[in-house]
């Protein structure tokens, strides 16, 4: 009874997770992405840089300084914008990585497996 729940359970569970895995593992995993993605933007304080973006550095009023800040908001945007650019391809790649790696460990599985029977 007791070896006949054990095998239960461990069958149950092999048999169930890769259900999981692409159903309830997959929302967490895409959640964490849209969550890593929009902290970094906000890290980066990119939506600042862009809402301020005409609006003159230290409140100057010469058009000199209008233009000076004008250029150094624009070259922070593109900064923090490809860091943010480069944050979500890093974000895009761990995603990736979890779909392809359960296939990966059951092949790895499978291929090194039938070898110790061979040994």
């Amino acid at each position: 009874m007791i070896m006949r729940l054990i095998l239960t359970e461990l069958v149950g569970g092999f048999l169930a997770l890769p259900v999981w895995w692409y159903t309830r593992g997959l929302s967490i995993m895409s959640d964490w992405v849209r969550r890593t993605i929009r902290e970094a933007s906000e890290m980066f304080a990119l939506g600042v840089w862009v809402r301020n973006l005409f609006v003159p550095m230290y409140g100057e009023t010469e058009w000199s300084g209008k233009i000076i800040s004008f250029g150094v908001r624009i070259a922070m945007i593109f900064v923090r914008g490809v860091a943010v650019a480069f944050w979500t391809v890093l974000a895009l790649g761990a995603f990736a990585a979890y779909l392809v790696s359960l296939p990966l460990a059951v092949i790895g599985a499978l291929y090194h497996g039938t070898g110790l029977l061979f040994f």
